[in-house]
């Protein structure tokens, strides 16, 4: 299993977005996708499926009420979130395991027959992220190219050097992934080179464009390939898919 988490700290970076997309892609092409959402939002949850999230989710997973995952299509299951989550944050807080549940919910056999773990987080750097940080094997972070988009990056990295210290050594920062992007107006274009600067080779060379189908595909509960194939995103996201796949050593 390739267990891979997105996040940033800043929030309508597109978090959700792309999580979703790479996973819908990833099951496209045949392989077994679970999206895990650890955000108490529930944002993921509800851009995939329209069933009642109040119970049978990530919260009772984690809480040694059983494992349920929600159908998505053929390839494709999801461990739900919602707001149910906040309470488990706040209960998490002064225990001895608070930083290791995910970790060891991982580890259950129904979880190792998947191909690809996508997981989202919250905006924040509470209890939920950094037991996503602890149980992950790899790290995107989506990024907008907007007016201080940087900002907070660096507590990011340095929640994530705490956490190789100190509870998961294996962590790798897979890469950087431009989300909402347009070409034309010039201050994209800076901020899209103060990102690549900043972050070298990790920034992955596909953006995704800014689009209304994405927002359309989300409220019909679909991958943007599913309502319109031809569109120009939808090779983006293919793209930004085989790369991903290239950086963790694997292929279509």
């Amino acid at each position: 299993m390739n267990r891979i988490l997105f996040t940033n700290q800043k929030g309508g970076v597109g978090k959700t977005t792309l999580t979703r997309e790479i996973g819908l892609s990833l099951g496209k092409e045949g392989f077994e996708v679970l999206f895990v959402d650890c955000d108490p939002q529930g944002n993921l949850s509800k851009s995939l499926i329209e069933e009642n999230l109040q119970a049978g989710g990530l919260f009772e997973a984690l809480d040694g009420d059983g494992l349920e995952l929600r159908f998505v299509n053929e390839h494709v299951r999801l461990l739900s979130g919602g707001v149910k989550l906040s309470l488990l944050e706040k209960r998490l807080l002064g225990e001895v395991d608070a930083y290791s549940r995910l970790s060891e919910l991982f580890e259950v056999e129904e979880l190792r027959r998947f191909d690809f773990m996508l997981i989202d987080t919250p905006p924040s750097l509470g209890v939920l992220t950094i037991n996503a940080l602890a149980a992950s094997e790899y790290l995107v972070i989506p990024m907008s190219p907007a007016l201080y988009s940087m900002q907070g990056t660096n507590d990011l990295m340095m929640t994530v050097s705490k956490v190789r210290k100190s509870l998961n050594p294996d962590l790798e920062l897979l890469g950087v992934i431009i989300n909402a992007f347009d070409s034309v107006p010039v201050i994209t274009r800076q901020i899209r080179t103060e990102i690549e600067e900043a972050f070298g080779e990790k920034v992955f060379e596909t953006a995704l464009s800014k689009s209304i189908r994405i927002e359309e595909a989300i409220a019909r509960k679909k991958g943007i390939a599913e309502i319109d194939g031809k569109h120009k995103i939808v090779g983006e996201i293919s793209s930004i898919a085989e790369e991903l796949l290239v950086r963790i050593g694997k292929t279509l």
